[in-house]
Parts: C-alpha cells; structure tokens; sequence
C-alpha cells in the first residue's frame, strides 16, 4: 500500500494504534520532515491517510514506516 516507487519509509516512527489520528500524522509529518523527505510527498501519504477512517489511517501511515531493531 505505499504510494512510492521504490517504496519510501520513515525510520524508527512506531505507529501505536489507539492514539489520536492528529497526535499519529504529527509525528509523521515531523518525522519525515527530519528525514529529509520533501514536502510534496508528505503531503501525499497525509492526503491519502486522511481519506479514510482510521484503520486505513493506521494502515497508510504504518505501510511508510519502518522501524530498525
């Protein structure tokens, strides 16, 4: 479900289902923005997680990121 191809991913950004939807695209938009990603795209993955309720929410924002163990 990620919008980039090659798919694009914000690193260690953990997506905690039960948070608020505002709270979760924050922390996206910060994330991204740390990570060098330009604002265009992140205006896609938002405008595309806001279509939907939240689980597609959820399921938008966690299919961009990825977390490093």
């Amino acid at each position: 479900m990620n919008l980039f191809n090659p798919s694009k991913r914000v690193r260690n950004l953990y997506i905690k289902y039960g948070e608020n939807p505002f709270v979760l695209l924050s922390k996206f938009i910060y994330a991204a923005h740390r990570q060098k990603w330009s604002k265009e795209e992140i205006e896609r993955v938002i405008s595309a997680a806001k279509k939907g309720n939240y689980i597609a929410l959820i399921r938008i924002l966690r299919s961009h990121t990825h977390i490093e163990e």
